[in-house]
């Protein structure tokens, strides 16, 4: 049997990225403890992720075009989301921690987010760009959103804890 080792990597590749969003995405739902020492490491992790696998994919064929901008235009509307969803995340207190988790609008928000990103897909595919399907990209879209929302997190977290 041969096998085509490259489409197989490229499977298992989308399938890992696939998964671990799914899990972060739903782990936001969760009530976790507020602490200011842990909370960047995760985006920071995914946007480091992101730009090594796009480093990556330019040196393996993929170019920038005139309709890549369509990038820069989408990381500004994850930004927005995120930011958003930072705003709309809930603190309690519990054992005497700090604990938050993302509420139902985070729902909404997330569709947003999927919504802007399949629009940005299909609209980089009709001018002829493939950089917005790199899977660097990708992972460069979910960690600046994923940032955005920490740093607001962050600032409110530091906020209450000022006020006990």
């Amino acid at each position: 049997m041969d096998w085509n080792w490259g489409a197989v990597n490229q499977i298992a590749d989308e399938a890992i990225i696939t998964v671990g969003i799914a899990v972060l995405i739903i782990r936001q739902f969760i009530w976790r403890s507020a602490r200011l020492d842990r909370m960047l490491r995760m985006p920071v992790i995914v946007i480091g992720a992101g730009i090594v696998y796009l480093i990556i994919e330019l040196a393996g064929g993929l170019i920038w075009v005139t309709a890549d901008w369509l990038i820069i235009a989408e990381l500004g509307l994850v930004a927005i989301t995120g930011t958003a969803m930072g705003y709309v995340t809930h603190f309690r207190k519990a054992n005497d921690h700090l604990q938050y988790r993302l509420t139902g609008i985070g729902v909404i928000l997330w569709a947003v987010f999927v919504v802007v990103r399949i629009g940005n897909f299909a609209l980089a595919s009709v001018l002829g760009t493939d950089l917005a399907a790199a899977k660097g990209f990708i992972l460069l879209s979910f960690g600046i959103n994923r940032l955005a929302a920490i740093v607001v997190v962050r600032r409110r977290t530091l906020s209450l804890l000022a006020t006990e």
